[in-house]
């Protein structure tokens, strides 16, 4: 195989590599599978059990065919559980049990989600062994190292940092040309793709310690990012590999400009199968068990301990090839008739190593040039490995029925972009939301306006959607007139389980990069604990919250992927009139009327992608799986969204 000089192998061109050493009797001499955050539930129907049940099922078919026909060991780095609840564990440890034949070892570390209802000792009597241990397959060693605790910062392994040391130079000793395996589940900072920078999800603990053996190939977890990404590999004076989820994909932030929950996250199964050959040549082929079947692409680490042979080193991020569009490559476009929305096609760009994403800048014509208004950017889906042949992106509402120019460039995972742009002009659609009177005094809000007449709560929002959003309500809050608001009806929620639910979905979101949220609200007691009055922010969005511990109301935003929060005090036990405004440039928070707090940041706003909470709720938060979450005792008696940031004039009005 000496030769191989490509970050990573196009897999139709690693098949001859693999005959040659067939030929030369260099044969495998050890094949496992690497895998993380498998995420079970309690539920024996979720999602995760059947694909780690395949995971298993697959090797040894897998295996069967191959001349060496032996499955050896399965490597789980952490996160076999959503909460560490024993029903999970429990769970997990029947469905491999059933699955693992005789002849393969399973080769297991815990990870912080297992320390949030669980802890070291259950783990250890529910699997029947230690959380750190060192395993021997076939003469190779692999050592498990769990944290001493799961808050996901460095300092976790610190605690067994001595162990590991004297574990490593055991198995130097016991063989000494042999690669050496390694596994945790937080990354090692600064390797893999997930623990560098802004996306840093790994500890710093274990990596001085590494550096000094060359021969290690270390696997971890926890940041869920696309094992096809060439930045899942990466090697200095040692070998690092993420190894993915089985549960849902969770993109790296790349500066907030991305969105890390993009549609179809959950579609996430990525697993390696791991071969060791005679002469100590690691490779790892990606799988993907969404369609059964492998990327095209293979990690191939022809002489552990050998580092100047090293291919998957930082150099990369200097030199890398730019994607390319292909020949006659233009862009379509279309608009969606009914929602205000513009959606452009245009064919996928290549690359060497992967397309990883495209910015899509957007500009209006000022006399005789074009000036840039906006940009977004779009995930290439390259983690799917059914990736779409075709880009169709709906892009966020632009000024209405004007012509505007679109450029797209694709970028590479080490961020270098095409050379060429690719353009088109075309006409934005009429805004449905158009009937309100955005420079009004006293503007009616377009998106949402909850309100509560004849003892029920009605949504009243001014627009020509085709159908008016509808009002869930669960559990019983309390209608009645309040006189200090001169008879207007508000609802009372009991802190604990009543709270109104309002359907939104992406084309909504699309609307409002810029916002203003309102509520009128009273307090009668502070809480101990966070309460939200009016809430859309599971993982991304906007809210109004009461901070119990600081007596404060907190305006929560998302901008370019990342919350800022403002907060003021505010008077317990009268209605407050709460605005949160954004712009594009600045954040605001008024109180009846006033400013209170401003944060000026450049961007959009972001919201939840995964339609089960894109929601707002009045008297909660949305929660995962479309639950509620920091349920808020008092009253309310209007929640509202605007689809752009009112004046203060409009506030100081609207607020008397």
């Amino acid at each position: 195989m000496a030769g191989a000089a490509l970050f990573c192998l196009p897999a139709g061109l690693f098949k001859d590599f693999e005959a040659r050493a067939d030929e030369e009797n260099n044969d495998v001499v050890l094949r496992f599978s690497a895998l993380s955050d498998v995420h079970f539930k309690v539920s024996p129907e979720a999602q995760e059990v059947d694909r780690f049940r395949r995971s298993m099922s697959f090797m040894y078919e897998y295996s069967a065919k191959q001349k060496y026909p032996k499955f050896d060991a399965m490597l789980v780095a952490g996160d076999f559980s959503d909460h560490g609840y024993d029903e999970e564990l429990l769970l997990f440890r029947k469905i491999m049990d059933e699955g693992i034949k005789p002849g393969t070892e399973t080769i297991l570390c815990m990870g912080n989600h297992e320390f949030i209802k669980g802890s070291k000792k259950r783990w250890e009597e529910i699997f029947e062994r230690d959380s750190n241990k060192v395993y021997n397959v076939n003469g190779f060693s692999f050592i498990a190292l769990s944290p001493e605790r799961g808050t996901c910062r460095n300092g976790d392994f610190l605690y067994a940092l001595d162990w590991f040391k004297d574990a490593l130079d055991d198995a130097v000793k016991a063989s000494p040309d042999k690669p050496i395996f390694t596994f945790q589940h937080y990354h090692v900072t600064p390797t893999v793709y997930g623990s560098r920078g802004e996306d840093n999800w790994g500890t710093i603990d274990l990596f001085e310690t590494l550096q000094k053996y060359p021969r290690v190939i270390d696997f971890s977890g926890h940041s869920h990012y696309p094992i096809n990404d060439p930045r899942s590999a990466w090697q200095g004076n040692f070998t690092a590999f993420g190894t993915g989820t089985l549960s849902y994909f969770e993109m790296g932030s790349e500066g907030g400009r991305y969105n890390k929950f993009p549609e179809g996250y959950r579609n996430a199964a990525q697993m390696y199968v791991v071969e060791v050959r005679k002469d100590n040549s690691v490779t790892l082929k990606p799988y993907d068990l969404i369609t059964n079947s492998f990327f095209d692409v293979v990690y191939y680490v022809p002489k552990p301990g050998q580092t100047d042979s090293y291919l998957y080193t930082d150099k990369r991020y200097i030199k890398n090839d730019r994607p390319v569009w292909p020949q006659d490559a233009a862009i379509r476009h279309e608009n969606i008739d009914g929602e205000g929305v513009s959606r452009l096609t245009f064919p996928q760009a290549t690359c060497s190593d992967i397309v990883h994403s495209y910015r899509v800048d957007f500009e209006t014509k000022s006399g005789d040039e074009w000036k840039t208004i906006a940009c977004q950017y779009f995930w290439s889906e390259y983690y799917f490995k059914n990736q779409p042949k075709e880009m169709k992106i709906d892009i966020d509402y632009l000024p209405e029925e004007t012509i505007c120019r679109a450029k797209v460039v694709a970028f590479n995972p080490w961020f270098s972009e095409s050379e060429k742009a690719l353009e088109i002009e075309f006409k934005t659609p009429r805004n449905p939301s158009s009937p309100v009177d955005q420079d009004a005094a006293m503007p009616d809000a377009n998106m949402l306006d909850v309100a509560f007449i004849g003892g029920a709560p009605v949504n009243q929002a001014k627009n020509s959607l085709e159908k008016q959003k509808d009002v869930q309500i669960f559990g019983a809050p309390k209608i009645k007139s309040e006189p200090e608001l001169g008879g207007v009806e508000a609802a009372t929620f009991n802190g604990e389980n009543e709270r109104l639910k309002i359907q939104f979905h992406s084309r909504d979101f699309r609307m409002m990069r810029r916002v203003t949220l309102s509520a009128t609200f009273r307090v009668d007691e502070m809480p101990s604990n966070a309460q939200d009055v009016f809430a859309c922010t599971e993982g991304r969005g906007i809210s109004f919250e009461i901070n119990g511990a600081k007596k404060q109301l907190e305006f929560w935003a998302s901008i370019n992927g990342q919350y800022n929060v403002l907060s003021a005090p505010f008077e317990v036990g009268k209605f407050v009139k709460a605005f949160g405004t954004y712009d594009g440039k600045v954040q605001r928070l008024y109180i009846n009327g006033k400013e209170v707090a401003s944060f000026a940041k450049e961007g959009a706003l972001t919201y939840p992608t995964d339609s089960v909470v894109q929601a707002f709720c009045v008297g909660s938060d949305i929660a995962s799986g479309g639950s509620g979450s920091n349920f808020f005792k008092g009253t309310v008696a209007r929640a509202r969204v605007f689809s752009w940031a009112l004046t203060a004039e409009q506030i100081a009005n609207l607020s008397k």
